[in-house]
């Protein structure tokens, strides 16, 4: 009897994605970042929100702060450097393109502007048909993905047939509506159909992700050593 329902579940979904029609849309989301380190101070909040702007255009996508929310984000030379570090995280652009396969961030680090080209990565979701859930009226299915460092579980929409999703996340036949993990949640608050605008970013200094991640690794090992002749600031992923 289960297994009949499951099939009949994935039968209305694909049906839903077949007949379905969107080539634009606009999705806005509340994006939140949770963290600690050792010796945190009581009073210092232990999450960060974010309001993202996820444009759809045919088959491209573009993750962005949302230009219509105003945040008041003052960094100055007591903020934490744990702080300047992930405001810069939601300050990236983020743009994908399902037809060439390819990705570019537009990113910064340490002050410096980076445009990062890299290819389309897939993720090997496992689908729970029959775990559905409404975001803002759409009806989403559950998928997960495990493994010795990552547990994401996010919910995906048919009625938006389109693989895309908020920051790297997509892969589903399905618009992804929301994305939880210990460090981060994502949650769609907005959707706009036939409405959507992609431009791909293009500030920055042109790196592969792997001249990138050199960059980032020589530079955060330079960081550690000073930290740690200072005394050091440790820091402890929330699990």
């Amino acid at each position: 009897m289960k297994a009949l329902t499951l099939i009949i579940i994935i039968i209305t979904f694909v049906q839903d994605c077949l007949t379905a029609q969107v080539d634009k849309a606009t999705i806005k989301y509340k994006q939140t970042m949770y963290f600690e380190f050792e010796n945190m101070p009581a009073d210092m909040p232990k999450s960060q929100e974010s309001f993202m702007r996820l444009a759809i255009q045919k088959n491209e996508s573009l993750y962005e702060r949302d230009p219509d929310v105003k945040e008041d984000l003052p960094v100055g030379d007591n903020t934490p450097r744990m702080f300047r570090r992930m405001r810069e995280r939601a300050n990236r652009i983020y743009y994908k393109n399902l037809e060439s396969r390819t990705v570019l961030e537009q990113t910064s680090f340490f002050g410096k502007d980076f445009l990062i080209s890299d290819s389309l990565s897939s993720i090997k979701w496992k689908v729970n048909a029959a775990e559905q859930k409404s975001i803002l009226g759409y009806v989403c299915m559950k998928a997960t993905y495990k493994d010795s460092l990552t547990n994401l579980v996010v919910f995906f929409t048919p009625q938006i047939p389109k693989s895309f999703g908020p920051d790297k996340y997509g892969g589903l036949p399905g618009v992804i509506l929301e994305v939880q993990s210990a460090q981060l949640h994502i949650i769609a608050t907005e959707i706009k159909t036939e409405s959507g605008s992609v431009v791909a970013p293009t500030k920055g200094d042109n790196l592969t992700r792997k001249e990138f991640e050199k960059i980032r690794e020589e530079k955060m090992k330079e960081q550690k050593e000073m930290w740690g002749r200072r005394g050091g600031e440790t820091r402890i992923i929330r699990q």
